[in-house]
């Protein structure tokens, strides 16, 4: 028993050290010449070799990226590809090669967004951002690939409908107006303030990085979560489930400054995120994707390359069926 609890120990200390390498690269970034932010830098890397190892991770990644070519300038340039099937492929992978195959047909056929666009009074497109001015002086920011309906009067009703995707949204104050985003079957309500929302698969995700904002499914106001500076919250309403969480308020909707930032994370998620800005379709095949964790801040603008660098660190597969179809594995 004492051998698993140094086990568990040890996975403990290397998330820790990951989650906080991850938060010195962002701190340095932003204020490079503050040499009282490096000393207490060099300190915390001088307390552990744990220290040094989440480091050196953090900066490998990290430079991989920073040094790779734009990739948005030749997305349209004539590529050269090959099919390339799975090294010694068993029933069970080809059984997933066929059911990958089958969703990418079906999602480039279907093409589901074209329904909701229709809904919609404005878009975003493949690494896209979006700003949009309000009439009451607020501002939201689209993500790549996100839909909105909005009835805002300055002095009037202020109703946000995110209809996928994920929004940003500075509001202007007004307390006899509240502002209310509606996302799938949630209400968030702000009388001013600045936070972000996610509508994903039955899931609706709430960051706040400052004010104060009330958030509920929308049949059960009265149990209203009350959010504020660098509070989270993912509330899936069908389940009653709601899961709170403190996040770094310079972390959210880093998006907006084409980041995805992640502290020990699972490598799907890290993918999900690029999703938005990649011009083919990418689709994901295998559990070792959500064992293997990362941690490192990541350039949206380049996400082949950042696909690529996870490839080489992790032992994850990249492969390319066609210029516009990218399957990704790990066993």
């Amino acid at each position: 028993m004492s051998a698993g609890r140094n086990t568990d120990s040890m996975e403990a200390d290397r998330r820790r050290a990951n989650r906080a390498a991850s938060e010195w690269a962002i701190l340095l970034q932003e204020d490079p010449d503050d040499q009282a932010l490096r000393a207490q830098f060099a300190a915390w890397l001088d307390e552990a070799s744990l220290n040094k190892d989440a480091w050196a991770e953090t900066q490998r990644i990290t430079h991989v990226i920073r040094t790779s070519p734009p990739v948005h300038a030749s997305r349209w340039r004539k590529k050269n590809f090959s099919i390339l099937p799975f090294a010694r492929s068993t029933k069970r992978q080809r059984a997933g090669i066929a059911a990958i195959a089958a969703a990418a047909c079906l999602a480039i056929v279907v093409a589901p967004g074209m329904f909701v666009n229709l809904r919609a009074d404005a878009t975003s497109g493949t690494a896209e951002l979006r700003s949009i001015s309000l009439a009451d002086g607020s501002t939201m920011i689209l993500a790549p690939q996100s839909a909105v309906a909005f009835d805002v009067n300055k002095g009037g009703e202020r109703k946000v409908q995110l209809l996928k995707g994920r929004a940003w949204f500075e509001v202007a104050p007004d307390r006899d107006h509240p502002f209310r985003v509606v996302a799938a079957d949630t209400t968030t309500t702000v009388l001013g303030t600045a936070f972000e929302v996610t509508s994903g698969h039955r899931q609706v995700s709430v960051a706040v990085r400052n004010g104060t904002v009330r958030v509920a499914c929308s049949d059960q106001p009265e149990r209203a979560e009350k959010l504020t500076v660098g509070d989270a919250l993912d509330l899936t309403c069908e389940e009653s489930s709601a899961l709170r969480k403190k996040v770094d308020p310079l972390r959210i909707a880093a998006w907006t400054d084409h980041q995805v930032i992640a502290s020990d994370r699972p490598v799907r998620e890290v993918i999900e995120a690029l999703k938005p800005w990649h011009s083919g379709l990418i689709l994901t095949y295998g559990d070792g994707l959500d064992t293997r964790r990362v941690t490192g801040a990541y350039d949206v603008r380049q996400a082949d390359k950042v696909l690529q660098a996870l490839a080489q660190s992790h032992d994850i597969s990249v492969r390319n069926l066609t210029p516009w179809i990218t399957v990704i594995s790990a066993e």
